[in-house]
């Protein structure tokens, strides 16, 4: 009997401590300001011009409509007022300035390909990397005006641009077309529950949904933030890259598109370059979708496609210091910038099989 009493102090000893502990825990937490970080999920308003359009226009979003975000913070200082910023589109239908079909003499075009990324999910029109490569290429270069012209559409796959590149692109007549390829490319269809390497829709879940106690435990909001961090995020990632092999569809479908792309700008002698993006994510250790960047070099560099890993740009991230906010793994002006001069620079390197002319000193 003495044994269990013994016991049973020692028990109720531990549990006391356990208790005591964890109160002092949540004290301090709520004293030190110190909180699980949880967020709102970005909101998207459409505002169609005032008696303008309200339709999408084929291989476009709606012409002179403004798509405006709000995040429930501003964590840089980079957005406007009410942590909003807009993106507005073009006659086009497209998120740019205005052009002409007719390309104006002494212009050298380059027209962008691309989803979100490209689009500037987040990132002022005039910091997205397609801009930032027309502004380092017009100040390095002579006897020329180069114009950027930006197609990209959000949730788009190297399919659509194929046919956006055919259906309307080529009308421009570019002098050379930049495909901003992101890894979840090689999905035909993004909003599928099928096993997938597609990052923001389940990844930021984390950030955004905390359960019923997270609301009134510090403690416990912050804790399951983390586990949650460590564990079912990891376990999410190894299960996408584990989806992706060179012999599913969504690949086959997506390599095959790039060498139609490669094969339409052949017959026109208009030079390709695929600037393969990361999703920033452990980008300074153990990168996970390492696999999925080799295979989409691998096939390009095979097929005779120019191409360039920006992934070996970002070294010393690693990878949320580049989002646009906690709940957007889109890149901010800053991945955007260190992307834009790496294009650029790689044009300039390669100036002669774009038809650039080099700047003499």
């Amino acid at each position: 009997m003495r044994k269990v009493l013994h016991a049973l102090q020692k028990c109720a000893l531990v549990i006391g401590a356990f208790v005591v502990t964890v109160v002092v825990l949540e004290l301090a937490m709520r004293v030190l300001g110190i909180h699980a970080g949880y967020h709102r999920a970005r909101v998207d308003v459409v505002m169609p011009r005032e008696n303008g359009p309200t339709e999408r226009l084929p291989h476009a979003f709606v012409p002179y409509a403004t798509v405006r975000s709000r995040y429930d913070s501003n964590p840089r200082g980079y957005f406007d007022a009410a942590n909003t910023i807009d993106h507005v589109h073009n006659s086009a239908g497209w998120r740019d300035s205005e052009h002409s079909i007719d390309k104006p003499a002494g212009t050298y075009r380059i027209l962008g390909l691309g989803d979100s990324y490209l689009w500037g999910q987040g990132v002022r029109a005039d910091e997205i990397c397609l801009s930032r490569v027309g502004d380092t290429l017009n100040t390095e270069l002579e006897g020329i005006r180069v114009e950027t012209i930006n197609t990209a559409i959000s949730a788009t796959n190297t399919e659509y641009q194929l046919s956006l590149l055919r259906d309307r692109g080529l009308a421009y007549s570019p002098d050379a077309v930049i495909v901003h390829f992101v890894l979840n490319d090689v999905e035909a269809d993004l909003y599928t529950d099928k096993p997938k390497i597609e990052f923001f829709r389940n990844y930021t879940t984390i950030y955004a949904h905390p359960d019923w106690l997270s609301g009134r435990s510090r403690l416990w909001g912050w804790a399951r933030r983390r586990w949650l961090e460590i564990f079912s995020a990891r376990a999410y990632v190894k299960q996408a890259i584990a989806s992706f092999n060179t012999e599913s569809e969504g690949w086959v479908r997506c390599s095959e598109a790039l060498d139609q792309i490669q094969a339409t700008c052949g017959e026109r002698d208009i030079p390709l370059l695929v600037a393969i993006f990361p999703f920033f994510h452990q980008l300074d250790g153990d990168y996970p979708f390492s696999v999925v960047h080799d295979a989409v070099r691998g096939h390009c560099e095979s097929s005779g496609i120019r191409v360039v890993d920006l992934r070996e740009y970002y070294g010393g991230y690693s990878g949320p210091e580049l989002w646009v906010h906690p709940t957007d793994q889109h890149p901010n002006e800053i991945a955007h910038g260190i992307a834009g001069d790496a294009i650029a620079n790689y044009l300039l390197r390669n100036a002669e099989a774009f038809g650039l002319p080099v700047k003499n000193d």
